[in-house]
């Protein structure tokens, strides 16, 4: 109220009481002063609201306005003294709030800071093979991560801020991705010390060697007992190194979920080490799993092991690969080769060609002029399970023919070699010398096709010896890889894997263990069963000689979805035949049988380019030939003959309508290409030319950036491996 008068309940004689705290004890009116002074004047012009009783001292005026403005006083100082509170309980809230978790910062980047060191350090162990040394260093650098991760929490609410509560959060995920990393190294190293070991001493109770590996240290140097040791340790190690794999697996996932552009500058710096160690880890583990499982059998271990391996010449190009002109068997007995022996394929095939009954595919009938179908054809399957298997079959049938007797250790696994993994080999090794020829990685397999071809008849050497030479090559070969010191044998296996991914390698068991390994890998080459469109072509050079080595080939693949109902390919075979004439012993016309896969249901429209045969054979004419469709591998196939000139092009084409399956996905606003390579033709160009009816959000592989933001994709590649492309909208 604005106009006080005594509580009727208490004695007038008294001064009224304090007001309630319920009510402010001055309300500031419109102009600044308070109502009790106004209610003071107020008190003064109404007799009815002063005291009953005034003391009877008398006070001077002064001392009563002194008195009146005591409680002003006595008030401000509270207030002050109040504010002082307010401003220290703030100071207390915010060290509450930031001390701990300024101390929890200052120790995580100190315990990272530490690991840092100890990762640099291991890493320099690891290079002078000091593993234990290693270990100790990645222990302890495991607990200063595990030091960062637990103060981390202890920053409270800073991690759900901006920016800060992203550094945060982010360090989180790479401190559990450092933590996982260094977790799948320690099992790795487990595994290293375990061989390192087994080198160092496994010969040590039976032969009183005290053996110490090194760098310098030859897989020929190692006695049979050390690499049983090996074998053994490996052997017993691949559980654990799986689960390496399985942890770095996780850590790397964890990893990609951190923001790298949004960590600070000395985050990065400290994780340096880490995220620099996790793809070359992974890596390693990716191919160290498998090629160990793979290793062990193919080594022959625990057994030992016998293959079928052929040298298939790219040159002369079939659909499982090159022509298969060298053959040889390989025995392996707990890592040592005990047997090496190749021969010309006509060695086996000739001397039961008047016994010998297969039917030959139609192509080979009609362009080959073959009633019967032997070894050296029978990689007409460009499933390479499917080659291999009958190969393996024609091999063992006619040895047994020849023999008149069966095979008492018949080949279970067949490899595959490709011209492309030998020029790699001999980069890494260096040249090789047979019978006062030199061989590097440049002239080697043209070198060698001489010695076949025309080297053998001028020194004067039988026919069915005039690829002896191949078993000598192959002898040194392998020979100059068992020297290469340890400190090489990892780049060795990046030689073989690279040559596995680009189908340079291809095996295949009857052994069905091995077979599930190898194919959890892709490394059987196996057709592959698609999920969208699909495109794979497949030549058969029939008598061309080695007119593969001359050609330059591309592959044009047009699709035309304006019509997203109907969407239409075109695939557009553009050959050059660069032989200058027919004076090379090595080239001639080119005469191909061409198979394009496309996907099953789709229905050819029209096709340009197929001929009855080549003009020699039609006098000069050029005849129209038919086009064979038909289905095989759960794909539609078009087959077509073809041949060209030499210092001549020429083209062969196919058109046709997808599926209504694909015609859905890409209404439903994805489209996915894949391209499979044929086995050998490691130098076809292909050009993928994508028409849409929307515009393109995404594609994998990305186009050039001035070509983004349309309805076309366009994109140019080689044949060195198998291609996705993958469109979005």
């Amino acid at each position: 109220m604005s106009n006080k008068s005594p509580n009727f309940l208490t004695c007038p004689a008294f001064p009224e009481l304090p007001p309630s705290q319920e009510h402010p004890v001055e309300e500031q009116n419109s102009h600044g002063a308070s109502e009790s002074t106004g209610a003071k004047e107020q008190n003064v012009a109404n007799p009815f609201e002063q005291p009953i009783f005034e003391s009877s001292d008398p006070v001077s005026s002064a001392e009563t306005d002194a008195r009146r403005q005591m409680p002003d006083k006595q008030l401000s100082k509270k207030k002050r003294k109040f504010g002082w509170w307010i401003f220290g309980a703030i100071v207390g809230v915010v060290l509450v709030l930031t001390v701990p978790a300024g101390i929890a910062v200052s120790r995580a980047g100190v315990a990272a800071g530490a690991a840092k060191q100890s990762i640099n350090s291991a890493q320099e162990k690891m290079m002078k093979l000091d593993i234990d040394g290693a270990k100790v260093d990645i222990n302890f650098a495991q607990k200063e991560l595990a030091v960062v991760r637990d103060n981390l929490p202890r920053v409270g609410f800073w991690r759900d801020l901006p920016f800060i509560g992203t550094q945060i959060r982010a360090l989180e995920d790479a401190t559990a991705a450092g933590i996982g990393t260094l977790d799948s190294m320690l099992d790795m190293m487990d595994v290293a010390s375990s061989i390192i070991g087994a080198l160092r001493g496994g010969a040590e109770v039976s032969t009183g060697l005290d053996i110490v590996i090194e760098p310098t240290r030859k897989f020929e140097d190692l006695t049979r007992e050390e690499r049983l040791s090996l074998l053994s340790k490996l052997n017993n190690q691949l559980s654990q190194l799986r689960l390496a794999r399985d942890k770095m697996a996780l850590a790397l996932e964890l990893w990609n979920r951190v923001p790298q552009d949004q960590l600070a500058s000395p985050v990065r710096l400290a994780l340096k080490p880490l995220a620099d160690a996790l793809p070359v880890l992974q890596r390693a583990l990716d191919e160290a799993v498998p090629m160990i499982e793979v290793l062990l059998p193919i080594t022959g271990y625990p057994e030992p092991h016998r293959f079928l391996v052929v040298l298939q010449n790219a040159d002369e190009l079939r659909p499982g690969g090159g022509f298969i002109g060298n053959v040889g068997t390989v025995s392996t007995d707990a890592g040592e080769i005990t047997e090496f022996e190749f021969t010309d394929v006509y060695n086996i095939d000739n001397p039961v060609s008047g016994v010998w009954k297969e039917t030959p595919p139609e192509p080979i009938r009609q362009y080959l002029g073959l009633n019967n179908w032997f070894l050296r054809d029978a990689n007409w399957s460009p499933d390479f399970p499917t080659s291999a298997d009958r190969v393996l079959d024609f091999y063992i049938r006619e040895s047994e023919l020849q023999a008149h007797a069966p095979l008492s250790n018949p080949p279970s696994t067949y490899v595959a070699l490709e011209p492309g993994l030998f020029e790699a080999l001999l980069r890494m090794t260096g040249p090789l010398t047979v019978d006062g020829k030199t061989f590097n990685a440049e002239n080697f397999f043209e070198k060698l096709e001489f010695e076949v071809e025309v080297g053998w008849h001028q020194q004067g050497l039988p026919v069915e010896k005039r690829k002896e030479i191949v078993s000598r090559l192959g002898q040194e070969l392998v020979k100059k890889l068992f020297s290469l010191p340890a400190a090489r044998w990892p780049e060795v296996l990046d030689v073989l894997t690279l040559a596995l991914e680009r189908k340079q390698i291809m095996i295949y068991s009857r052994d069905p263990g091995l077979l599930r390994l190898l194919d959890a890998r892709g490394w059987t080459a196996r057709t592959k069963s698609q999920t969208g469109d699909f495109v794979w072509v497949v030549d058969a050079n029939l008598a061309a000689l080695k007119t593969d080595g001359a050609m330059n080939k591309s592959v044009t693949y047009n699709l035309d979805a304006t019509d997203p109902q109907e969407p239409k390919v075109t695939v557009n075979l553009e050959y050059t035949n660069t032989a200058k004439g027919f004076e090379d012993y090595r080239y001639t016309r080119y005469r191909t049988y061409t198979r394009v896969y496309v996907p099953e249901g789709s229905e050819l429209i029209e096709s340009q380019g197929a001929m009855q045969d080549d003009l020699n054979k039609t006098g000069g004419k050029l005849i129209p030939g038919k086009v064979d469709v038909f289905n095989e591998l759960g794909k539609t196939v078009y087959g077509a003959f073809w041949s060209i000139e030499p210092n001549s092009t020429g083209n062969l084409s196919f058109t046709y309508r997808l599926p209504p399956y694909i015609a859905k996905q890409i209404r439903q606003n994805e489209y996915r290409l894949d391209w499979s390579k044929q086995p050998g033709a490691d130098e076809t160009n292909l050009t993928v030319n994508l028409l849409f009816d929307k515009n393109i959000k995404s594609a994998t592989p990305s186009e050039e950036r001035n070509k983004w933001g349309d309805a076309r994709y366009e994109y140019q590649t080689d044949s060195l491996m198998d291609r996705s492309f993958v469109i979005k909208f």
